[in-house]
């Protein structure tokens, strides 16, 4: 992989100096008109691209960007916990940038063409980089609808998920809106915008990564990525730091699945996994995920078995990480958990939507 290291933000120039003089002269002037004049006219001069430096900062939209270095050409804009809301205006997924060479890859575009447009700019102003190929990993509205921002970029995803975002976007739109309040304007007229260039089979390459078709659902596929030659993963739609794996549209046995297939597919190296939200997880990631699933399936099975009802308060898991207890969607888990392994008895599994 042809690997570049991020370029540096442009820096504001320092004032040129004028006849010799140090940058410190002025705080040592003498009283005379000539150096009078040229301090006067220095700190203009710096004013100015001072000024000027933070207008180019000001000028990017928002939703505001975190962007947080890798190392090796790599950078992760951090997204907020928890659902979308008018207040972090959808921006809950976290989405990675890797420059190979002159072409600039982004795997997943945002929630919305301003949130992209908000990224673009960002990329730009403080690296000099222009997105050249766009990845949809998975079909979530807060990953995709940030398409139309990059209307010169090449926009890849998997075939599988292509058609999800056919079938699904304008739903998962209308409950984006829902969501975001007044924020919704974000989204504007069209922001659906399906990708061209697809991805086939079960596994491949993809510029600078390697790649891997996982299921969430039957009919809801996930690509998981590697950074080619290091062990930095994208699990996105599979992987939560904030919390547990959100299990809206999800199937309980297939994501243990795919768990544990990311768990082989890492083997034994020291893998860092991005998530769908929070910090880079260690390599126990997916065990610990897989881990979490077992627990809920038997906790709800036990429920289950001695006639207790879905409304009854979930119980703690023990012996689980920590993370795995927080927020709200643990007690949303359980009644999705909950009426997908009651239905078990009636037919095939369904995805475990939103209570």
């Amino acid at each position: 992989m042809a690997d570049a290291s991020p370029q540096r933000a442009p820096r504001a120039r320092q004032a040129p100096t004028e006849r010799g003089l140090s940058p410190g002269h002025c705080a040592n002037w003498r009283p005379d008109r000539s150096n009078l004049t040229q301090c006067v006219l220095r700190g203009l001069f710096a004013l100015g691209i001072a000024t000027a430096a933070i207008a180019s900062r000001a000028a990017c939209p928002g939703p505001a960007v975190t962007l947080q270095p890798m190392g090796g050409g790599v950078w992760w804009a951090a997204a907020a916990d928890g659902d979308a809301d008018p207040a972090n205006r959808g921006v809950v997924s976290n989405r990675l940038v890797v420059r190979d060479g002159a072409r600039v890859w982004l795997l997943g575009s945002g929630p919305s063409p301003a949130a992209g447009a908000a990224l673009a700019c960002a990329l730009r102003e403080r690296l000099g980089w222009r997105v050249t190929d766009v990845v949809n990993p998975w079909a979530r509205p807060e990953l995709v609808l940030g398409n139309p921002a990059f209307p010169a970029a090449r926009l890849w995803a998997h075939a599988e998920v292509a058609v999800a975002m056919r079938d699904a976007c304008a739903r998962c739109e209308a409950r984006l809106r829902q969501r975001l309040g007044a924020a919704a304007a974000d989204l504007g007229d069209a922001p659906i915008r399906v990708p061209t260039q697809l991805m086939q089979g079960d596994a491949g390459r993809l510029g600078p990564f390697d790649w891997w078709r996982l299921l969430r659902a039957a009919g809801s596929p996930v690509v998981v990525f590697r950074i080619r030659g290091r062990d930095l993963w994208v699990a996105q739609g599979l992987l939560w730091a904030d919390g547990p794996p959100d299990l809206r549209d999800a199937e309980l046995h297939t994501l243990r699945s795919a768990l544990a297939r990311l768990e082989a597919l890492a083997g034994d190296g020291e893998a860092r996994w991005m998530p769908e939200q929070g910090a880079w997880l260690g390599r126990s990631g997916p065990r610990d995920h897989g881990a979490y699933l077992q627990a809920l399936t038997e906790a709800v099975r036990s429920r289950q078995a001695a006639g207790a009802a879905e409304t009854d308060a979930a119980p703690a898991l023990p012996g689980l990480a920590e993370a795995m207890g927080r927020g709200t969607r643990p007690a949303l888990n359980w009644q999705r958990a909950w009426r997908q392994l009651e239905d078990e008895g009636f037919g095939p599994p369904r995805p475990a939507s939103s209570p």
